[in-house]
């Protein structure tokens, strides 16, 4: 049965998230750089809310429980640490999850002169619990749509089909906020699940929400990295093209 994404949201932040002496503290497994927007310092958070087949966090992402608590504070301090880079993300989970420790995280990489970007699917912003009007005006929200149309959804996700459109809704909520696409926030489209046409369901509702999100889409791919084929493959599930490291090329499936 497929699952409802915000329910797992609280499950998983009874264990990535806490609160001591009235600071919000969140799961780590490392910090690090990585060559993503030219060079960023990034801290992989433990914990998400969806079960992605192509995840190639999954050992971190599934099991909320893995790695130490740190403040924002330390947080901070271990990010800027990692690299040379003025930009700034989380990754390996959902940040929205323990939403207090990011949002302060946020505040403390912005005042030190970082772009600060949340990676996110979006589903807590669409769902509400996370109001778009708390998002630091100096942060930039990247929203990864995990397919094509909610059907794919549930399949490669293990959530109900339905939460496709809380994804949608989370870019519905920003421009509310008087956020503007392509400058605070912009969305991610898993790309090559299945045949190009199928993707003309999401592309038309992209368009009816803003056409700038269509302009400034980011294509994502999945990579076939030894880990998650071993997750397709238990999934039973063949992306249409993805990027095989190992052979340096272009695979297509069924």
């Amino acid at each position: 049965m497929p699952f409802d994404p915000v329910a797992l949201s609280r499950e998983a932040e009874r264990l990535a998230f806490a609160w001591r002496d009235g600071v919000p503290l969140r799961r780590y497994t490392r910090f690090r750089s990585s060559r993503h927007y030219g060079g960023n310092v990034a801290g992989d958070v433990s914990g998400c809310n969806l079960r992605c087949a192509f995840c190639w966090a999954w050992r971190t992402a599934f099991y909320p429980g893995r790695g130490r608590l740190y403040s924002p504070r330390e947080a901070a301090e271990r990010l800027m640490a990692a690299g040379p880079y003025r930009v700034a993300r989380l990754t390996g989970g959902e940040p929205l999850i323990g939403w207090p420790h990011t949002r302060e995280l946020a505040h403390i990489m912005a005042r030190h002169g970082y772009l600060f970007i949340v990676e996110t699917n979006g589903i807590l912003l669409g769902s509400g619990d996370v109001p778009a009007s708390e998002i630091p005006r100096r942060a930039h929200v990247r929203v990864s749509i995990k397919a094509p149309d909610p059907e794919l959804f549930e399949r490669v996700t293990g959530a109900r089909g339905d939460a496709l459109l809380l994804q949608l809704a989370s870019l519905e909520r920003m421009l509310e906020e008087g956020l503007e696409p392509g400058r605070d926030f912009h969305a991610a489209l898993v790309m090559g699940l299945a045949p190009p046409e199928r993707y003309r369901w999401v592309l038309e509702r992209l368009a009816r929400i803003d056409p700038r999100l269509v302009e400034t889409l980011e294509e994502e791919w999945i990579v076939l990295y030894p880990h998650v084929k071993r997750l397709l493959e238990r999934r039973r599930l063949r992306p249409y093209m993805a990027w095989d490291p190992e052979r340096r090329e272009w695979v297509r499936g069924s």
